[in-house]
């Protein structure tokens, strides 16, 4: 069958253009665009499945289910249907007996098969070893029960009315609670030996937890499915959902992860519009020809769009064939620091690529070939200036209509899309308007400089608009990569600021009154880092505004479907201080003021909203047998993230002080000091330790793994955002030529058209980094704020650097691509532009 002759001048001129180096920046967008959405796609699944896998150590499962009783037998029948794993454990307090001692301990009952995630580690006598549940009749403790109780591996405790063996000590359990008010040091025993103990009677305080782990799939379908049948009293979490420093980490480097995405892309989808823009401009003189020679409008379709579908073909595979690489390589330089190796590589990264590659090569090319196409055969003698002049608003919708689309895809975000879209059109007015009053000012200042810089400036002037196309995707780009820059180190200075070298590593409780001053005493002594001590009395609200609380609040279910004000629904750790806790800020009311005796309460901003409170309201708490009335006079932000104790109410010092309290205290204890830590406890046996030391190894491990991820996802986006300088560079190439024709027969120096052009593109530069800096001032504060939940700040550091860049970068980028025509001799350059 023979080839049309439509289809073989597109594919010889495709061949030839290839060969030349024409293509090569079209080529490299698009190819660009395929690579990043790819390699940012499959890398950020990787590593947002490891971060999980290795995340989901800290609840010892993928999903749980918490419930103040046993739940229906038929959701872990259902779970079971569904190939899930699964594991129970009971938790409870209870008083642990040795002959003559006696301590209140936190008993963990775990069935077969914990942990589902992580590891146990368990001190035995042939050494650590990783275990699952103790065998019946034995039990695993913290070490610090032996150390309370003078006891050793090998002896008996009495739990209930069952004698236990002690096999071992714990050294890591996996689930390990954030939280400092636990009941005493852990006990580990099988779930099988609840019953025999007889401590679980009618009234006792019990959590169960019903821990799911599988295949993603698997268990997002069970997920969907028990939702709806989860009860108020119970819970349904995952990691992301803790509120943890971990949690927030996790939830902060998906965003940049998706943010990277979003802003490499829009990168590439730029150059591959302005390379579109100088195709349509080169080709131009070939239409007219083929015009003239006979040639159909169908006919120059067919070749324009078979040859650009070849390039867009070509373009993407290169792309797919480029992102596994980047990808790969990715993986393999981070592959020791992802936990449980890597998961197997979904279909939406090819998909979403393949997408993109497509929606960029026509989405922005569509309009500037419609021009191309309809080039009039006089265009030969009247000239192609007004290829650009003919632009419609009709023509710009395709490619805004792109933008839109692919902010969408990787937003999910209908209205976030919407406001970045405006906010750049916005955006793009001012850099126009700001440049040419900067153009403005600086040939004035031009006219009385050297002949260098005189000329530099006649030139950003004279052409205007164009200086004014670049000038917005410098500054695009050079905004988008000080954005990237900014926010990927204020999230590793926040995630650093989390967990310094002084972290509380260790949590005293149950410390008394009589304690307190030797405690302080000791701390002083030896300049350990600590919070203050605080008052710890249990609490339970009763009634807003005299209006009795008849039910739990529900973090799931909020929907007020029951008669009767919102409640806790239990117990509260409440406390009093005369000054406010660090990490704790007011934002409505005033803290207590000193000599006020009214009964007061600072309430945590997320309780306060749940329980529909507001200044002024009055809450009644029971507190024992009694009960105690105060108004609240603040509401405070708590940073839950900080490793020292907080709490949703903080009375003032008139309301509590009547009662008995235990006190609670953070504190850092180096390696150096544990030993003297143990002496001095060992005087105290009440007061129990709670050591986080391998909740905060874990945690720096895995912010150490974003803090990776964030560094490669910034190199990726480094490359669209320089592509896209080189892009803009190159499409002033073919007006140079004829201005440095025109200069060379006039008799202009080599030297002073090379100090032109350099300061040309040096002062175009520095602008678009000026303005750069300004946008990226104002990027970066509606980011941190509603994307990232970080306290905005200033980075005037940053408008040197993006001036310097710009100036540095375009400069270079543009003497580069001008090197080779200024060594040309006039009579070439005429030949050229003829």
């Amino acid at each position: 069958m023979t080839m049309p002759i439509w289809m073989r001048h597109s594919l010889r001129l495709f061949q030839h253009e290839l060969k030349r180096g024409d293509l090569t920046i079209i080529c490299a967008a698009i190819i660009l665009a395929v690579a990043t959405v790819f390699s940012l796609s499959g890398f950020s699944d990787q590593i947002r499945s490891a971060l999980i896998s290795k995340s989901n150590s800290f609840i010892a499962a993928d999903r749980v289910l918490q419930s103040s009783r046993e739940v229906d037998a038929k959701l872990l029948q259902e779970a079971t249907q569904r190939g899930l794993n699964q594991a129970q454990i009971l938790l409870f307090s209870s008083m642990i007996f040795a002959e003559d001692e006696m301590l209140l301990a936190s008993v963990k009952a775990v069935s077969e098969g914990y942990p589902l995630r992580g590891e146990l580690l368990i001190d035995q006598e042939n050494g650590r070893q990783q275990q699952s549940q103790p065998p019946q009749g034995s039990v695993w403790v913290a070490p610090s029960l032996l150390e309370k109780m003078s006891l050793s591996v090998g002896d008996e405790i009495e739990i209930g009315v069952a004698k236990f063996v002690i096999t071992g000590t714990v050294f890591q359990e996996p689930d390990t609670s954030f939280s400092v008010f636990t009941q005493g040091p852990r006990v580990l025993m099988n779930y099988q030996d609840v019953a025999k103990t007889q401590v679980i009677q009618p009234g006792s305080r019990l959590t169960y937890r019903y821990l799911f782990a599988g295949d993603n799939d698997d268990v997002k379908a069970f997920e969907s499915w028990i939702k709806p049948q989860v009860l108020e009293t119970q819970r349904w979490y995952d990691i992301k959902s803790q509120q943890s420093p971990l949690a927030r980490a996790l939830n902060r480097a998906e965003k940049y992860l998706a943010l990277g995405s979003m802003l490499g892309i829009i990168l590439a989808s730029v150059a591959v519009s302005v390379a579109a823009r100088r195709y349509g401009q080169r080709h131009q003189p070939m239409v007219a020809v083929f015009k003239a020679m006979g040639a159909s409008m169908t006919h120059i379709r067919k070749l324009y769009l078979l040859h650009w579908t070849t390039l867009a073909l070509f373009s993407i595979a290169v792309g797919l064939l480029l992102g596994a690489l980047i990808l790969a390589l990715g993986l393999y330089f981070i592959s020791d620091h992802l936990p449980y190796g890597l998961g197997d590589m979904t279909s939406y990264p090819f998909v979403v690529a393949i997408f993109t590659g497509l929606l960029c090569a026509f989405a922005f090319a569509i309009t500037p070939m419609q021009q191309l196409i309809a080039t009039p055969v006089l265009s030969v003698i009247r000239g192609f200036t007004s290829f650009d002049k003919r632009r419609s608003l009709i023509g710009n919708l395709p490619p805004l209509l792109a933008v839109f689309i692919l902010l969408w895809l990787f937003s999910r975000d209908v209205i976030l899309t919407l406001a970045l879209m405006i906010g750049g059109v916005i955006a793009t007015g001012i850099v126009v308007l700001l440049g040419r009053l900067l153009v403005s000012a600086g040939r004035k200042i031009g006219s009385q400089a050297g002949q260098s810089i005189h000329l530099a400036m006649a030139n950003l002037k004279r052409r205007g608009k164009q200086n004014n196309v670049q000038l917005i995707s410098f500054t695009v780009a050079i905004k988008l990569l000080l954005l990237m820059l900014v926010v990927r180190n204020d999230l590793l200075d926040e995630w650093q600021g989390q967990l310094p070298a002084d972290t509380p590593n260790q949590f005293l409780v149950n410390v008394s009154q009589q304690q307190v001053t030797a405690v302080e005493s000791f701390l002083r002594q030896n300049n350990m880092s600590a919070s203050a001590l605080y008052p710890i009395v249990r609490g339970r609200l009763k009634a807003i505004n005299d209006e009795t609380v008849q039910r739990a609040s529900s973090k799931e279910t909020q929907d007020g479907s029951d008669q009767g004000r919102q409640g806790i629904g239990r117990e509260l750790s409440l406390t009093w201080h005369n000054q406010l806790p660090d990490e704790n800020v007011i934002v409505q009311g005033a803290w207590f003021k000193p000599g006020d005796n009214r009964p007061q309460v600072s309430v945590e901003s997320r309780v306060a909203e749940r329980l529909e409170l507001k200044l002024g309201d009055s809450i009644r708490f029971q507190i024992g047998a009694q009960e105690v009335d105060v108004t609240v006079t603040s509401i405070r932000d708590v940073n839950w993230q900080s490793m020292q104790p907080n709490f949703y109410m903080i009375f003032s010092d008139s309301v509590l002080t009547q009662f008995p309290a235990t006190y609670i205290a953070s504190i850092h204890v180096p390696d150096d000091k544990k030993r003297d830590m143990q002496t001095f406890l060992s005087q105290y046996p009440t007061i129990s330790v709670i050591d986080v030391e391998a909740i905060l190894l874990q945690l720096r491990d895995v912010i150490s793994q974003v803090s990776l991820a964030v560094e490669f996802i910034l190199i990726l986006v480094l490359i669209a955002g320089a592509l896209v300088l080189i892009a803009q560079v190159q499409a002033s190439m073919e007006e140079r030529e004829r201005e440095l024709a025109i200069l060379r027969t006039l008799g202009a120096r080599g030297a002073l058209l090379k100090a032109a052009t350099l300061l040309e593109f040096v002062i175009l530069g520095a602008i678009a980094g000026l303005l750069a800096s300004i946008g990226m001032e104002i990027a970066v504060y509606v980011v941190q704020q509603r994307v990232f939940d970080m306290q905005p700040n200033w980075h005037i550091e940053y408008w040197a650097l993006g001036i310097v860049t710009g100036a540095t970068f375009v400069g270079l980028m543009g003497l580069i691509s001008c090197y080779r025509l200024m060594n040309l001799s006039s009579v070439t350059l005429i030949r050229r532009t003829l």
